[in-house]
């Protein structure tokens, strides 16, 4: 068995970042509430038998594998993306600082306007919370693929 890992650094637009694990009972919700987001998208994929490594683009149709999370509320977004981000921070010189303040303010500068930074470091915090969950139950590719950017 291999030690926990319990962050993970990552580097988003040149800045370092380090992801921490959720908490149990956040982890629980978490994979509760995005399995039930997911699990209809991944049901319209057609997988070959090598699985998402065989995976052709035109065996499904973009726009309904995209439904279930343009049907999610503002308010589960919202969650979700809170979750993710209070488990982010930035690898400063005087120390990590987080993301996002107590109030839900962010606690770092210039990220508060940059869409693309704030959703792939919500990404990365999906990503490796979860990811564990799901190698037991050779879903583990598809978590994977979804953070492709990946950093160790």
């Amino acid at each position: 068995m291999q030690p926990r890992v319990n962050y993970k650094d990552v580097e988003v637009k040149g800045r370092k970042f380090r992801i921490r694990k959720f908490s149990a009972r956040v982890g629980s919700f978490m994979i509760i509430k995005l399995t039930s987001i997911l699990a209809p998208m991944f049901s319209r994929m057609k997988l070959r038998a090598g699985g998402i490594e065989d995976f052709n683009p035109d065996d499904f149709d973009i726009s309904g594998f995209l439904e279930p999370l343009a049907r999610m509320s503002e308010k589960d977004f919202n969650y979700i993306q809170e979750q993710a981000l209070r488990v982010c921070f930035e690898l400063l010189p005087a120390g990590p600082a987080p993301v996002l303040n107590e109030n839900g303010s962010f606690g770092v500068a210039d990220l508060e306007d940059d869409t693309a930074a704030v959703m792939e470091l919500t990404i990365h915090a999906l990503g490796f919370n979860l990811t564990g969950f799901f190698q037991d139950s050779g879903l583990s590719g598809l978590v994977a693929g979804l953070t492709s950017s990946r950093q160790d």
